[in-house]
């Protein structure tokens, strides 16, 4: 997939099309390229408008028996190889059983609950990003999963009342958060130990905010388990680490 994210302009939609043809032609093996069109000054290569040049508009993944089709504006793991050793040491992590309902925070493409979705009773996915939820839900029918729910909205206004959700999709015995590198809202932290989950695993790419947020999380009665890095992005100093978190009575 090539996504080509500009400003809008008067003659844009011409010559974003012969970029595309170009690119078509000298690379054979490009599927796909998405015009994202951004109205906002920013650094964020995601636009408020995108149009499909060429091919389906999306790509495939595999992830174990998994199959994802990702869109340009959904996040999904670079590095599918460790992709898959990173769910799995969440797996281990959850110890996972099949009356068990497990919450998704950050929950993107679906990719982490998709994967786990066999081994729990349901799964409930909270996600920002409208194309995103799309993509969970039609990643859910492409691999017959039908016991994933998605929840399109801002995590820090969808836990407002954490009781709410409880009340309505059930308590959470395992919690997977992902976050983005800024980490956890202010205000997250302490909603998310109201749901009173048995166990909390944290999936972080930035050191800094997860050593942040983790202070939060273990005011309460949680204490960190187990630690483990996964080299996402070799030859760089980024790393992605998994944190177990159970309740200090357990």
């Amino acid at each position: 997939m090539v996504n080509i994210v500009t400003a809008d302009h008067p003659d844009g939609n011409d010559e974003i099309e012969a970029l595309s043809q170009h690119l078509i032609q000298q690379i054979p093996f490009i599927t796909t390229v998405v015009h994202n069109i951004n109205h906002k000054k920013g650094q964020v290569a995601v636009g408020d408008e995108e149009h499909i040049i060429f091919g389906p508009g999306y790509i495939e993944e595999v992830l174990g028996l998994r199959k994802y089709e990702i869109a340009a504006n959904s996040f999904f793991q670079t590095n599918t190889l460790q992709a898959d050793k990173l769910y799995q040491q969440i797996v281990n992590c959850g110890k996972f059983q099949k009356n068990q309902i497990v919450y998704d925070l950050y929950s993107g493409t679906g990719g982490i609950a998709i994967y786990i979705a066999d081994q729990v009773k349901k799964v409930v996915g909270v996600e920002l990003i409208p194309q995103a939820i799309k993509d969970a839900k039609v990643n859910c029918r492409i691999n017959s999963i039908e016991n994933c729910h998605f929840i399109q909205g801002d995590l820090k206004d969808n836990l407002t009342d954490p009781q709410e959700i409880v009340g309505k999709f059930g308590k959470p015995s395992v919690v997977i958060i992902d976050p983005p590198r800024s980490g956890l809202h202010p205000k997250l932290p302490d909603r998310i130990l109201q749901l009173n989950p048995d166990r909390i695993i944290y999936v972080s790419c930035n050191p800094a905010t997860l050593a942040r947020d983790l202070g939060m999380l273990c005011r309460g009665d949680f204490k960190i388990i187990s630690v483990q890095p996964v080299d996402m992005f070799p030859h760089t100093a980024h790393c992605e680490v998994v944190v177990l978190l159970e309740k200090s009575e357990m």
